[in-house]
């Protein structure tokens, strides 16, 4: 595995991934960026190189990485953004190597947001950059619909794995008779922070809110500490920071209804199936969330939760009523959520696909 930005115990990456194919790989290697090498408890061999500075310090670790990887010379390298799967490409024309490239992000738009005055030049400079990459490789593998119709048109070999979770087994709620709502992950205007506190100040309704996570950066905290210091001194609200994963288990396990209040002005949250949305319901945890086309599909189809306009904190604040309020409808959204990730939303489906490409590129029949 290869990546450039990811962190070693990724979610995807890590946990889904490389975990699957250690049940029939021994050896595993991970190059990512990092201050020194190591083995961790599953037997996955890291091999680390130095972090970038900044995000436009892209040479420099991407000569590292393969440098890494040559030395490793595994016979199948799997990239999970365009720069390591250039690195992979190298790889494929120097060593005869299979090479796998994973793309779970809009890679275009996010890459022109550092542009902001050059959106449209420096998207389409990536897209043409990612276009001769994509042909290169032996195998695509991506997250919805829209990236597969995408890559389809440059390589026919292409994969949809999505981002499902992983089955830890049914939850045992424990609700307070004061419910519980809960937002986890990066804390930033973009995911709906500051419109959710906007929506806190207006409910009529007493319930207790739960921020987990990091912010974004010390303006967007000093902004949203502010607003709440100055507007909610009246509601329960806990800021935890980030913490470990099973300690956010054991807030989603007393939560009520969870928050998914992805901003429109983002292109890609649009078109996106958020994990936090599946890991919600994997919790049996009712949602709030933005009522975007993919977003609406999975909420209305399987009756887990609410959508809401996301800009508009009095629709926000009217779902959190109405949760409070119907606190049976709150749970059978919960149940449905649940039951939903269990039949169809999971990661084992996704776990066969991963494991027949392997056993593809090596020419074995298909598990």
């Amino acid at each position: 595995m290869l990546t450039s930005s990811h962190n070693v115990f990724d979610n995807r990456i890590y946990y889904k991934e490389i975990l699957s194919l250690k049940k029939v790989y021994d050896e595993i290697y991970l190059v990512a960026p990092g201050d020194k090498d190591f083995v961790t408890e599953d037997g996955i061999i890291v091999r680390c190189f130095k972090k970038r500075r900044a995000w436009y310090d892209r040479i420099r670790p991407m000569r590292d990485m393969y440098k890494i990887a040559a030395e490793i010379n595994a016979d199948v390298y799997h990239a999970h953004e365009p720069d390591s799967f250039q690195v992979a490409v190298k790889l494929k024309r120097n060593l005869n190597k299979k090479i796998i490239y994973d793309s779970h992000e809009y890679y275009p738009e996010a890459f022109a947001e550092h542009f902001k005055g050059l959106y449209d030049v420096a998207k389409k400079f990536i897209y043409i950059y990612e276009k001769n990459l994509a042909k290169r490789a032996d195998y695509i593998v991506t997250v919805n619909d829209i990236l597969v119709d995408k890559f389809k048109k440059w390589n026919k070999n292409v994969e949809l794995i999505t981002n499902y979770p992983v089955l830890e087994g049914e939850p045992k709620k424990t609700f307070s008779e004061k419910p519980i709502f809960v937002y986890a992950g990066g804390l930033s205007e973009d995911r709906g922070i500051l419109k959710t506190l906007e929506a806190i100040k207006i409910i009529k309704g007493d319930a207790k809110f739960v921020f987990i996570g990091n912010f974004r950066d010390k303006e967007t905290e000093d902004k949203i500490m502010n607003f709440a210091k100055e507007n909610l001194k009246d509601k329960d609200i806990e800021w935890t920071g980030r913490i470990g994963h099973k300690e956010v288990l054991e807030y989603l396990n007393r939560a009520f209804a969870g928050f998914v209040l992805l901003q429109p002005k983002n292109w890609r949250y649009v078109n996106s199936e958020p994990i936090k949305l599946f890991e919600y319901m994997m919790s049996k945890t009712a949602v709030i969330a933005s009522d975007f086309p993919m977003m609406r599909n999975i909420v209305e189809g399987e009756n887990c939760g609410l959508l809401v306009d996301p800009t508009d904190p009095e629709k926000v604040a009217e779902a959190i009523d109405y949760l409070i309020e119907n606190k049976e409808s709150a749970y059978k959204m919960g149940e449905n959520g649940f039951r939903a990730v269990f039949e169809r939303y999971n990661w084992d489906v996704n776990e066969k696909k991963l494991l027949n490409i392997y056993k593809k590129l090596e020419g074995d029949k298909i598990v």
